[in-house]
């Protein structure tokens, strides 16, 4: 009895510890890399739109950017996130393209998680950032078209 106490217990304090925090890179590692990527069912993460998803946007990004409250109306659940990064202007600068398909070094994203973004913040919102091979298989997935 008392083990299922404890493993219990432990869950309540996982569950608290996981919930938005503003940022603050809920969903990855100490070393930027999705949380749960080597033991993910859906696999190592690729430069594909829904292996992102599942490995970056659904667990790292949605901790803010979900619901009616999510910055810049950016919404990265799931449902929304393709038709609201691809090829769509960005909220900070219009000119860029949240997502411009076939050229990561101008889509606002790519700014935005490498840190030289002309405004507001680096994302995730606080750190820990990604890491470089997450971000290339963003990059990749851009460059080679963007596709859903």
């Amino acid at each position: 009895m008392k083990f299922k106490t404890w493993v219990c217990g432990s869950l309540a304090v996982a569950a608290l510890i996981a919930g938005c925090g503003g940022g603050g890179g809920e969903g990855l590692d100490a070393n930027g890399r999705p949380i749960g990527e080597g033991t993910d069912p859906s696999g190592p993460m690729t430069a594909s739109f829904s292996s992102i998803q599942s490995h970056v946007f659904t667990p790292v990004c949605t901790a803010c950017h979900a619901g009616a409250s999510a910055p810049r109306g950016l919404r990265l659940d799931a449902a929304n996130s393709y038709a609201m990064l691809v090829g769509v202007a960005s909220g900070g600068v219009p000119a860029l393209k949240r997502v411009a398909p076939g050229d990561a070094d101008n889509s606002y994203l790519i700014h935005k998680l490498e840190g030289h973004q002309a405004v507001g913040a680096r994302m995730p919102l606080g750190g820990p950032y990604l890491d470089a091979q997450t971000i290339a298989l963003i990059r990749q997935w851009i460059s080679n078209g963007a596709q859903q």
